[in-house]
């Protein structure tokens, strides 16, 4: 029996949800399985932690609690959920499609490196190491250097966030590769036969090495201050490293990049969903070009637009420089557009299957597009100096992560039953998609109407005026954690195949 199955069995309500019988699918379904689950378990620590933040305002806690939970939900949040939810079902298609295993070195290393690493942030941010997850260097030593934390909080923090980006950047892009170019196909594995051809393939490979190309430089500068922090390189080595501009530069060419590359990642897998649950059932996208084209121009539109991050660093940064991410950010619009158009195209054509899955990657679509308006409101030079300081910023960032876990989980509706040869219970998943669905769009527009009000993003102090929006950000986040336990019902509830 698989090391994760065993895992899986015995953790307690969450291995319910993810139960895999041992069978000769095991090397696609077991991994993905094991960090599917793990991925719930960090969310629901990123949820409770989340609904705290405005209820600690209201009881009047203080601010190092506030700051405390908030730098443990961001990370929570983006890395061992999001991101390691999107890695078990991007793994699972690329196995079930291309009779690869999922079960090799790579993807034991990954899990370990991404939850070990998350393991020991979460222990740095408990003995106050609290950092924003974009890390501003060099704020983190001069938090040693004024008291606010010790330098081995410093270093355990920075271990850990070695470890999560050396999963993402390194461990998961090279295993896709791996699967997508290299070893022989096991036709036992194979379920649903594609070719790298396919829009949901290539989606899925420029992802990957969206990750590999913006990351590589980053770590580069991190782990030559990391292995100075460990005493193995002396401080002249480094010093290249340390400048805040060297570091802020390739800290966002990758953290843009990020999110762009799970974008182009998710893309792709409703691309190669959607043509699986089309009511006349020629399995095909109205146009494949289209699709490509659309993930062409969001690639090459997405890999420059970083620049939008440096609106406020002229004149040491050409002003030139923030007006071309400006634009690019604008020229995402188009692959969105191509996008929207192929999926609405493809449902006229050939019609749907009405279910749970495909109506929540749906809904996280068009959660997705949403978002992607107010962020490209933001990319403007002009309002950026007005809102990026805002709950505009902050909203932003958090409402896509919930976007696109909403598509991947959507994703694992649909791949459930491959993965555990059971089905979900559709009514409470019906239940589910319209309880997350009204509290995404909730959450949304009350962040955004806090930026507009001038409501300053982690800020652990409100003032009498911005309490109207956190009870709003309460309700709200009380109700999307209500859809998340629907979710997870779902999955306890299912019911085995009949055959």
């Amino acid at each position: 029996m698989s090391a994760a199955i065993k895992i899986i069995d015995k953790v307690p309500f969450f291995g319910g949800m993810f139960r895999v019988e041992s069978n000769e699918l095991n090397p696609v379904n077991a991994w993905p399985s094991l960090m599917a689950m793990t991925s719930f378990v960090w969310f629901a620590i990123a949820a409770i932690l989340g609904v705290s933040m405005p209820a600690i305002q209201f009881m009047e806690l203080g601010s190092n609690w506030y700051y405390q939970n908030i730098t443990l939900h961001g990370a929570a949040m983006a890395f061992p959920f999001v991101f390691q939810l999107m890695a078990a079902m991007s793994l699972h298609r690329a196995g079930a499609c291309l009779g690869k295993r999922a079960d090799d070195i790579f993807v034991s290393l990954f899990y370990i490196f991404m939850n070990v690493g998350a393991l020991l942030l979460t222990v740095a941010v408990l003995l106050g190491f609290h950092v924003t997850y974009t890390v501003m260097f060099p704020l983190p030593v001069v938090g040693v250097m004024t008291g606010q934390w010790s330098m081995f909080t410093l270093v355990l923090g920075f271990t850990g966030i070695a470890l999560v980006l050396t999963s993402m950047i390194f461990i998961y892009p090279i295993k896709i590769l791996r699967m997508s170019f290299f070893g022989q196909i096991d036709s036992t594995l194979q379920v649903a036969e594609r070719s790298m051809k396919d829009p949901g393939m290539i989606g899925m490979v420029m992802g990957a090495l969206v990750l590999l190309v913006t990351g590589t430089p980053l770590m580069i500068v991190a782990g030559s201050l990391l292995l100075h922090l460990y005493g193995i390189f002396p401080a002249e080595w480094i010093g290249w490293a340390a400048d805040a501009v060297v570091f802020e530069f390739v800290f966002y060419i990758f953290a843009h990049n990020l999110m762009e590359a799970m974008a182009i990642m998710i893309i792709g897998a409703v691309y190669s969903t959607l043509p699986l649950c089309t009511a006349d059932g020629s399995r095909k996208l109205y146009s494949d070009k289209i699709a490509i084209l659309a993930l062409w121009i969001l690639l090459i539109t997405s890999v420059t637009s970083f620049f939008h991050h440096f609106f406020t660093m002229y004149p040491a940064l050409p002003s030139t420089f923030a007006y071309h991410g400006n634009i690019m950010s604008f020229a995402t619009g188009v692959g969105g557009a191509l996008t929207i158009f192929t999926i609405l195209a493809t449902i006229w054509k050939h019609g749907i299957i009405p279910t749970p899955a495909l109506f929540l990657i749906l809904g996280g679509f068009v959660m997705y597009i949403l978002d992607g308006v107010s962020a490209i409101v933001i990319s403007n030079v002009a309002w950026n100096f007005k809102l990026h300081g805002t709950m505009w910023a902050g909203g932003h960032a958090m409402v896509v992560l919930i976007a696109i876990s909403a598509l991947w989980m959507g994703i694992l509706y649909y791949h459930y039953p491959l993965m555990t040869n059971r089905t979900i219970d559709d009514s409470t998943a019906r239940s589910c998609i319209k309880y997350f669905f009204i509290s995404y769009i909730g959450l949304l527009y009350t962040f955004l109407a806090a930026g507009a009000a001038g409501m300053p993003r982690r800020n652990g102090a409100w003032e009498s005026d911005w309490y109207i929006f956190g009870a709003f950000m309460l309700i709200f986040g009380v109700m999307l954690l209500y859809a998340f336990v629907l979710y997870f019902l779902s999955l306890r509830k299912s019911t085995a195949l009949e055959y």
